[in-house]
């Protein structure tokens, strides 16, 4: 069956509304729930395409929307041409009849298509759409005779009346609906614009709304309400003229909501982010693998300028995860490439790497180390609070939608990464960010790259600790707490966060017996100095404190007025933090109870079989997995001054040597950088250490996750390979999403 056919439409008056239209007015009184499926092979998966695939030709109704703006008789008029509601009208009837509709159009000179079919059926086929369409509405306002602004003004009015019947028929309020205004002038034009509209809620993100102008945008996650499905109303416009050269406004309003299926995600690994794993017995080995890449390249042959991330499958087939020594050589083009596999083998052949394991690594990531550390001291670090940052990683869900689609199942991820401060379009916002907002963020950036790490790229930690705040987002990051984003809402509304320890200071006023009208002005300095130096001097300053003790620098807080005073006597100068908190001071004490209840939670029923070993600044041995346990701990820390120095060194004891840092930014890595080579050797023998970090604040997220990724490789820890080389399904256990009976998101 084809309806590539041209629809009649009817002219009555001001407003004119297709045959089509007017019939679906009954059934448009109820909502409709179209499937639709992007037909590309890039994201119609296998498992789609088997099943599309068994309808037969009597159930198939295919529409070329190309041909429906063929005419070679004379110029096209309105009256004449096919709109999309009017042959979504018409295709409605035979989905209603069980059927499948294939709508072929033409994005440039690409060949482009969408499946279309009835919601339930689509469910019950076990179907994951990329979108719904909900409802749709159509009308054509005439603007003749009348002036530009008056004629501008009603075809407004006429698009805004269009959208709002489309989004009655849909039952969708227009407060929980994002309108997009698109041109198009041809039915191939509006179809292009709905398949716009259902990339962009498979996605997650409104890039593609914009089209090619679009690609290159960072426009962000698309956040929406916890089980609140995103809507979409698409409002396309149209000038037309008839021989009477009376100008009309065509306007068509669909209203479209999201599907279960999630795009296919980005390329981690492609021809600007190369990334070449080479793994050896010794590094005689190793150098003879990188001279054949380098001959390779050189002679052209498989690598080339349009080079393309599958030819690198065969390096990625000949590296072995058990070998005991492997490289990864890192580059943003093949000529790049070659580059680095030189440098990599001048280290190579170099004494420093042969006969004393230095490490080598190139500012664009390429990396090996002769002594690799292993996994047997494995530990993930949590940052504290004030690390996050204005737009942090928010390209990420380009290349892992499936797993922000779990985050997002599992919880409230827009309040879990407070979004509307994070990614507001003045990035001012964040920097003004309060207490309980910084704390929130930051544990949510954690919990986000944790759940990346172990389930993606099934990296499995033997031990965690945190600074500061960092404590507490280790226990909810690594399946210890059973419901962990209610800390969330918990945090928002805590007096521990907002106004004891942080805005008005009531512990503050307590501890310094000061009236209520009585003002504060608190602030903290990092220094340069032994902690030695400041102790001796805190007696004259009973206001100042040595919150923490972070290698060769320490952190002051407390009244400006005497920090400044003790800066001035130690002879030093500080960096202001202006951040109100008085964590980690001599007041905080005061609400070391309530902290504690606050952390006391219940915990996941495996949590007692955990195999990792979580490590805090309260005390010399791991923490029991228990509630109070936990909670006490967090509480001490919180409320005594953190030597970071030492629990860096308590772990270092305890076994770790490669710490990751799991959250926004690399500031934590840094310290335990200075701190491990402060006292390297001090204490434990062989005691060599080494920090990742994940994500840096003004680099590339992908690039910097790559690059921790290589020296994870070069250290020997067992990690996935398969998402870099594969793109991850949308549908790949465990982070695919149910379907309900009705197709609803779950």
């Amino acid at each position: 069956m084809n309806l590539a056919h041209t629809l009649a439409t009817l002219h009555s008056g001001q407003t004119e509304t297709s045959i089509a239209d007017t019939a679906m007015t009954e059934k448009l009184a109820k909502p409709l729930r179209i499937a639709v499926l992007l037909g590309d092979a890039v994201n119609l998966d296998s498992h789609s395409a088997q099943v599309l695939g068994r309808f037969t030709e009597r159930e198939r109704v295919q529409i070329c929307a190309a041909d429906a703006n063929q005419s070679t008789d004379h110029e096209p008029s309105v009256y004449e041409q096919s709109s999309l509601t009017a042959l979504l009208g018409q295709a409605t009837t035979a989905i209603e009849q069980g059927k499948l509709v294939e709508l072929k159009f033409n994005d440039g000179n690409l060949p482009q298509s969408l499946h279309l079919l009835d919601g339930l059926t689509a469910a019950k086929l076990r179907l994951h759409a990329h979108a719904f369409i909900a409802g749709f509405a159509a009308g054509n306002e005439a603007t003749g005779g009348a002036n530009a602004g008056v004629a501008n003004a009603a075809a407004v009015a006429n698009t805004a009346a269009v959208a709002n019947k489309a989004l009655g028929a849909a039952k969708r309020s227009p407060a929980q609906t994002v309108q997009h205004q698109m041109v198009a002038n041809t039915l191939n034009e509006a179809c292009i614009a709905l398949r716009q509209g259902v990339t962009a809620l498979a996605a997650r993100t409104q890039a593609p709304l914009y089209g090619k102008e679009g690609e290159n945008q960072q426009t962000g996650y698309w956040f929406s309400d916890q089980h609140q499905a995103r809507v979409l109303c698409l409002n396309l416009v149209a000038k037309t003229s008839n021989q009477t050269d009376e100008s009309r406004n065509l306007s068509q309003s669909l209203v479209l909501t999201q599907g279960t299926q999630v795009i296919a995600p980005k390329a981690l690994v492609d021809e600007n982010k190369l990334f070449v794993p080479i793994s050896g017995d010794n590094i005689d080995s190793l150098i003879a693998q990188v001279l054949q890449l380098v001959n390779t390249v050189e002679n052209g042959v498989g690598l080339h300028a349009d080079f393309r991330a599958e030819q690198l499958k065969t390096w990625f087939e000949r590296y072995d995860a058990n070998a005991p020594l492997a490289l990864v050589l890192m580059a943003a083009s093949s000529d790049d490439l070659k580059l680095e596999a030189k440098a990599m083998l001048t280290a190579l052949e170099s004494d420093a790497i042969r006969h004393h394991g230095q490490h080598f690594k190139t500012p664009a990531g390429s990396c090996f180390t002769a002594r690799p550390l292993g996994d047997a001291g494995l530990t993930f670090v949590y940052p504290g609070v004030g690390t996050v940052y204005a737009n942090m990683f928010n390209n990420l869900h380009e290349y892992f939608p499936a797993l922000y689609h779990q985050l997002e199942r599992e919880g409230d991820l827009s309040a879990m990464l407070q979004s509307p401060q994070i990614y507001a379009a003045d990035v001012k916002t964040a920097a003004s960010m309060s207490l309980s907002q910084q704390a929130i963020s930051g544990v949510g950036a954690s919990y986000l790259f944790t759940k990346l790490l172990t389930q993606v790229f099934n990296i499995k930690p033997k031990m965690a600790l945190g600074y500061s705040m960092g404590e507490a987002a280790m226990w909810a990051s690594l399946d210890v707490w059973q419901t962990p984003h209610a800390m969330i809402k918990a945090t928002e509304n805590s007096n521990i966060f907002n106004h004891a320890i942080s805005g008005e200071l009531t512990a503050v006023h307590r501890a310094w017996q000061l009236k209520d009208n009585e003002s504060i002005v608190w602030n903290s300095f990092v220094v340069r100095t032994d902690s030695n130096e400041i102790k001796a001097l805190l007696p004259e300053f009973p206001r100042a404190y040595l919150a923490i003790i972070q290698g060769d620098t320490c952190v002051i807080a407390g009244c400006e007025t005497s920090c400044k005073a003790l800066l001035a006597k130690l002879g030093k100068r500080g960096i202001a933090a202006n951040r109100v908190t008085a964590m980690h001071t001599a007041p905080a004490m005061l609400v070391h109870g309530q902290v504690q209840d606050f952390y006391t939670q219940a915990l996941k029923a495996e949590a007692q079989d955990s195999p990792i070993r979580f490590i805090s600044a309260a005390q010399t041995a791991p923490v029991a997995v228990d509630s109070d346990s936990i909670g006490r701990a967090i509480a001490d820390t919180f409320c005594s001054p953190l030597d970071f120095s030492a629990l860096i060194q308590n772990a270092t004891e305890q076994g770790a040597r490669l710490f990751v840092e799991v959250g926004a930014d690399r500031q934590t890595s840094t310290l335990i950088d200075k701190i491990g080579h402060a006292h390297a050797g001090q204490s434990t023998e062989n005691a060599t250490t080494a920090a990742i970090a994940c994500n840096a604040k003004g680099a590339d997220a992908i690039t910097s996750l790559l690059k921790c990724l290589a020296q994870l490789i070069s250290h020997r820890i067992p990690l996935s390979l398969a998402p870099l080389i594969t793109p991850l399904s949308a549908n790949a256990a465990p982070l695919s999403s149910a379907v309900s009976p009705k197709g609803e998101p779950q």
